[in-house]
């Protein structure tokens, strides 16, 4: 293996690190029977700092996920990345048309992925930015071991929500959102080893179905172990000219092995 691909690999693997904890995110008002009594006092807690209020599965929806799920197809969010109801970096998601950006900030770390019809960019940043064009929709989820998939809220939204359930209204950068949310058996490597568990990931839509509250939780099968993290809109704008889609640094393409 030449030592280009050697520097590709190790630069999309951090992609997937950073881009992987937003994809595991979840939390404020998912329904509280689904976590667990241990965890109903957190949740309520949290969907209060939030400004939201906490619903039951029981509600009728007043529409189908997939009706108003972006029935506005122009938009840009900027999010709070939360870790354990713990704020540890920021999101921007930008959509227009085809053409989707979704930049996450940790720290020091900083990554961003554009997602184009004919290619996805992946770029890092850690003196200066660092591109990498791949001539597909973009990496399949699991496909790097060790890092968990890569999905923004669009990209969960159109792959996982084929039947959701609804869970009531809120409230996420003044607007009044529609959240659904959906279950499902999950493995997870903890430690090294392969862990059964339960992930539920929820998603809240403003009236225009333009994604203001994504969150994921897992739950390990035995009740030890969560991973529990979400993303809260702090601004909505549909308003994207064309010039964010332009990578901070020239991609590269990537090299043959």
């Amino acid at each position: 293996m030449s030592k280009d691909t050697l520097i590709v690999i190790g630069v999309v693997l951090i992609v997937l690190v950073i881009l992987g904890s937003t994809y595991l995110s979840i939390s404020r008002g998912v329904a509280p029977d689904l976590l667990g009594e241990s965890a109903s006092s957190k949740t309520k807690s949290a969907s209060e700092t939030s400004g939201g209020t906490t619903k039951t599965s029981s509600q009728k929806a007043p529409f189908e996920f997939s009706k108003i799920f972006l029935k506005t197809t122009s938009f840009r969010v900027t999010y709070d990345l939360l870790e354990n109801l713990k704020k540890e970096g920021s999101v921007s998601l930008y959509l227009k048309g085809d053409k989707r950006r979704f930049d996450v900030s940790r720290g020091k770390d900083q990554a961003i992925i554009i997602n184009l019809p004919d290619k996805t960019i992946l770029c890092t940043k850690q003196e200066q930015w660092q591109c990498f064009e791949i001539p597909t929709a973009k990496p399949k989820p699991g496909e790097y071991e060790g890092a968990p998939p890569v999905n923004d809220p669009v990209s969960e939204g159109k792959e996982r929500f084929k039947k959701p359930v609804y869970n009531g209204t809120r409230k996420y950068a003044g607007k009044t959102c529609y959240c659904y949310y959906v279950t499902s058996s999950e493995n997870r490597k903890i430690s090294g080893k392969n862990v059964q568990g339960t992930v539920t990931v929820e998603i809240c839509v403003t009236s225009e179905g333009i994604p203001a509250y994504y969150l994921n939780l897992w739950k390990s099968k035995d009740g030890k172990t969560t991973e529990r993290y979400d993303i809260i809109a702090k601004t909505i704008t549909t308003t994207v000219p064309d010039s964010v889609f332009n990578p901070p640094a020239e991609p590269q393409k990537l090299p043959s092995s």
